[in-house]
């Protein structure tokens, strides 16, 4: 089952309600939850949060992530670059400030994968992959969207299984302190708050960098908000005892599928980047895409 959530254009309107709404309720982030509004009904906050239902995390203290081998070529970005971007996206996440220390997470990476399908393989080895689609954006439904992110998780307790990033090189210029393009680092930043949990904050705080409208330009998404570190340091706060193991369910492959009981002929080696919870339990259940990044409507003032 697949489930779309998208960031939307924010009216005059929908920002004054949700400004005094912020008065009410001093935090502005959203971690997301097995509840899904879309198809059943679910508790919401003053803030338009769902708050019923398991927060979704992964249950390890290490997760990894893979950029496709191919990279970008319509943007010029080879894999070894973007993974290089990958890591500095998830730097401001895991060296939050949560007051007594830092997210109990931590990343590595297997390095570039084969695998261009955002897939989870039940009964095979997997991978969180990062992925272009130069060719063509395969989400009618998120045509301006920068990016994508798949999660999968169980639908009982929220533990996170799978999760894939995809970016929109069809449709927009991505690139990396490139004039005139969207900022590669900034969309990642945000997208890695999804691969984490967390999903979109109410609409009345269009600064955080978990907020559901973009115009594409600058590079503020790369710092994150107050509210963006608070929402993280909830998800992995420091105190937290999780399993240290990195591996991705049922092992790791850089191939589309391998079952579990056969060796991936791609590196079988995690490089562990930066400091941070095994991803074990029960079977995926359930398929969620946060559809990210949109731009914002632009307000066109003539003189």
């Amino acid at each position: 089952m697949v489930v779309k959530r998208g960031i939307r254009p924010l009216g005059a309107r929908a920002v004054a309600l949700a400004t005094l709404l912020f008065a009410a309720r001093a935090e502005a982030f959203c971690v997301g939850r097995t509840c899904n509004p879309d198809l059943e009904h679910c508790e919401l906050d003053d803030d338009e949060c769902v708050v019923s239902g398991a927060p979704l995390h992964w249950g390890s203290s290490c997760v990894t992530f893979d950029v496709q081998v191919g990279g970008s070529d319509k943007s010029g970005l080879d894999a070894e670059l973007v993974e290089s971007v990958v890591e500095r996206a998830f730097a401001p996440w895991l060296a939050a400030d949560c007051g007594n220390g830092h997210p109990s997470i931590k990343v590595g990476t297997f390095g570039p994968v084969t695998c261009d399908e955002s897939r989870f393989n039940e009964n095979g080895r997997n991978a969180n992959i990062v992925m272009f689609r130069d060719e063509a954006w395969p989400y009618p439904d998120g045509a301006d969207a920068y990016g994508t992110t798949m999660v999968r998780y169980d639908t009982r307790t929220g533990e996170l299984r799978d999760a894939d990033i995809e970016l929109n090189s069809a449709d927009f210029r991505i690139g990396i302190d490139t004039d005139g393009a969207v900022d590669l680092e900034s969309i990642l930043t945000h997208e890695i708050g999804h691969f984490l949990g967390l999903g979109h904050p109410g609409p009345g705080h269009p600064d955080a960098t978990m907020s559901a409208g973009w115009d594409g330009r600058g590079k503020s998404l790369r710092t994150l908000t107050d509210d963006d570190v608070r929402g993280i340091c909830e998800l992995y706060p420091p105190e937290r005892k999780a399993p240290a193991s990195c591996e991705p369910v049922n092992g790791f492959s850089g191939e589309c599928f391998v079952p579990k009981d056969q060796k991936s002929s791609a590196s079988c080696a995690a490089s562990v980047r930066r400091e941070g919870s095994g991803a074990g339990g029960p079977a995926l259940a359930l398929l969620v895409a946060f559809a990210s990044v949109r731009r914002r409507a632009r307000r066109e003032t003539r003189h």
